[in-house]
């Protein structure tokens, strides 16, 4: 007997910002199309609720890429209620567990290229291809908020990393 409900597909996640503008514009660097601009609306209490919060209040947007109906979307946030801690100051960004988002993308090279020359800047340059791992190329940089932004592109035919070869740790 079939299931009654299923999963679709992911409608949006949430990407944190600590200065709407600067993010917005960081994401629209990227090329992500503004949908929906909700910098301005005050969130009703069912938001809170849905949340397990007291009190949700926000700045916001909400992004996509790509021209299909479900296309990939990102809801850019600038937290108001409440306030988020900054990280830690003591714990060096390359010691902290990163945030990371994977955007699957075309050319990374020129992708690099173009975004070097517009100021944004790269954790490395752009890694050389691996036909073992299907990879044409990959490289990463952060939003303006420490968010690891992965551009990565599969050769052609390859949906996925293929790993299967690599090592494994032991189940003990």
């Amino acid at each position: 007997m079939p299931a009654e409900w299923a999963v679709q597909s992911i409608f949006h996640f949430i990407v944190n910002a600590s200065n709407f503008e600067r993010s917005l514009e960081f994401y629209q660097a990227l090329g992500f199309k503004l949908l929906r601009d909700n910098r301005d609306v005050v969130w009703p209490q069912m938001v809170a609720e849905n949340f397990g919060m007291r009190r949700a209040q926000g700045r916001g947007a909400l992004l996509a890429l790509g021209e299909e109906a479900h296309h990939t979307r990102i809801d850019l946030i600038e937290w108001l209620e409440p306030v988020p801690a900054p990280p830690p100051a003591d714990v060096p960004p390359d010691q902290r567990v990163p945030r990371v988002i994977a955007l699957r993308t075309r050319n990374v090279r020129a992708a690099y290229r173009e975004l070097s020359e517009r100021g944004i800047q790269f954790i490395h340059p752009p890694r050389d291809r691996d036909p073992t791992l299907g990879l044409e190329s990959v490289v990463c940089c952060r939003d303006p908020d420490g968010l690891i932004v992965e551009l990565i592109e599969y050769m052609p035919g390859v949906l996925g990393s293929r790993i299967d070869h690599l090592e494994r740790r032991s189940s003990s």
